[in-house]
């Protein structure tokens, strides 16, 4: 499907995927695998003009396009706003560290080749996704902060696939403005987009 305007809504159905399943973790302790699973194998899939692949196919969106639909109509949810306004404000600024970037594009080339032996969702592999979100996208700022129940956060391994679908979420930006997305055309093209993402949805 090389359609720029479904490659753009696809991407951002990413983002909000990841972005929603950061909250599940955080206020209930997990995300269902067929929400969580589909970002971090996007994350390690490389980019070769078309998003649903990398997701494994448009039905693995469908959460995703759902929360978009659901929040481009409405956007009443300030924690799901707040948390795109600083993943979009965060990418560009990632972009205009070079060295960051470098480390970025490196680390993840690492891990995909892990997660080749093992598997993406393995527990090494997310544990070192973790720790290269650390080293790179915290360095950046301004941090990405979660809100939930504290022992969740709190926990080592959701604490770290936190911060793995945090860089899923930065990764569907990046693709989402390799496909033509800005945030101007977000919003002046918002009513396109949801029409979209309804039409990807069946």
């Amino acid at each position: 499907m090389n359609d720029p305007q479904a490659n753009r809504v696809l991407a951002l159905a990413g983002v909000f995927q990841a972005l929603e399943a950061v909250r599940e973790i955080a206020t209930q302790g997990a995300s269902p695998p067929e929400h969580y699973k589909p970002c971090v194998q996007a994350l390690l899939a490389e980019f070769e003009g078309e998003v649903a692949p990398l997701y494994g196919g448009i039905p693995t969106l469908k959460p995703g396009l759902r929360t978009l639909i659901r929040h481009l109509e409405q956007p009443a949810d300030a924690e799901l706003s707040r948390h795109l306004i600083m993943v979009l404000h965060l990418e560009r600024r990632l972009q205009r560290r070079k060295a960051v970037m470098a480390e970025l594009t490196d680390g993840l080339g690492r891990a995909r080749n892990q997660a080749a032996y093992f598997h993406s969702g393995h527990e090494n592999v997310i544990s070192n996704l973790a720790d290269l979100y650390q080293r790179t996208v915290s360095t950046v700022g301004p941090r990405i902060m979660v809100r939930g129940e504290r022992h969740y956060l709190e926990d080592p391994r959701s604490a770290a696939l936190v911060r793995v679908l945090l860089l899923a979420a930065l990764r569907g930006v990046s693709l989402w403005r390799a496909c033509g997305g800005s945030r101007l055309s977000l919003l002046l093209r918002r009513k396109s987009a949801i029409a979209e993402a309804r039409h990807l949805l069946h």
